[in-house]
Protein backbone atom coordinates (compact mmCIF):
# COMPACT_ATOMS: atom_id res chain seq x y z
CA UNK A 1 0.00 0.00 0.00
CA UNK A 2 2.59 2.32 0.76
CA UNK A 3 4.64 1.85 -2.62
CA UNK A 4 1.24 2.64 -4.13
CA UNK A 5 0.51 5.79 -2.46
CA UNK A 6 4.04 7.14 -3.14
CA UNK A 7 4.45 6.12 -6.82
CA UNK A 8 1.27 6.51 -8.34
CA UNK A 9 1.58 9.72 -10.51
CA UNK A 10 -0.69 12.62 -9.80
CA UNK A 11 -3.66 13.72 -11.60
CA UNK A 12 -2.17 16.87 -12.54
CA UNK A 13 0.49 15.43 -15.11
CA UNK A 14 1.43 19.20 -16.87
CA UNK A 15 2.29 22.31 -14.01
CA UNK A 16 0.63 25.25 -13.83
CA UNK A 17 -3.10 25.87 -14.77
CA UNK A 18 -3.39 25.09 -18.07
CA UNK A 19 -2.47 20.98 -16.79
CA UNK A 20 -4.89 21.49 -14.06
CA UNK A 21 -7.69 22.41 -16.57
CA UNK A 22 -7.02 19.21 -18.82
CA UNK A 23 -7.03 16.96 -15.89
CA UNK A 24 -10.31 18.58 -14.66
CA UNK A 25 -11.89 18.50 -17.95
CA UNK A 26 -11.09 14.57 -18.52
CA UNK A 27 -12.47 14.32 -14.86
CA UNK A 28 -15.78 16.26 -15.03
CA UNK A 29 -17.97 13.66 -17.85
CA UNK A 30 -18.47 11.46 -15.08
CA UNK A 31 -19.55 13.60 -11.80
CA UNK A 32 -23.65 14.23 -11.12
CA UNK A 33 -23.20 17.16 -8.69
CA UNK A 34 -23.42 19.16 -11.26
CA UNK A 35 -26.19 20.32 -13.79
CA UNK A 36 -26.21 19.86 -17.40
CA UNK A 37 -25.61 24.15 -17.45
CA UNK A 38 -23.44 24.01 -14.97
CA UNK A 39 -20.91 21.27 -16.30
CA UNK A 40 -21.16 23.16 -19.59
CA UNK A 41 -19.92 26.68 -18.55
CA UNK A 42 -17.63 24.82 -16.26
CA UNK A 43 -16.25 23.31 -19.74
CA UNK A 44 -16.03 26.53 -21.34
CA UNK A 45 -14.28 28.09 -19.11
CA UNK A 46 -11.67 24.77 -18.32
CA UNK A 47 -11.33 24.66 -22.46
CA UNK A 48 -10.44 28.58 -22.16
CA UNK A 49 -7.81 27.82 -19.15
CA UNK A 50 -6.66 25.14 -20.54
CA UNK A 51 -5.01 26.23 -23.82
Amino acid sequence: MITTVTTQEGAVREPGPAGAARALRAALPGQSALTKAEQQLLMDWLRRLSV
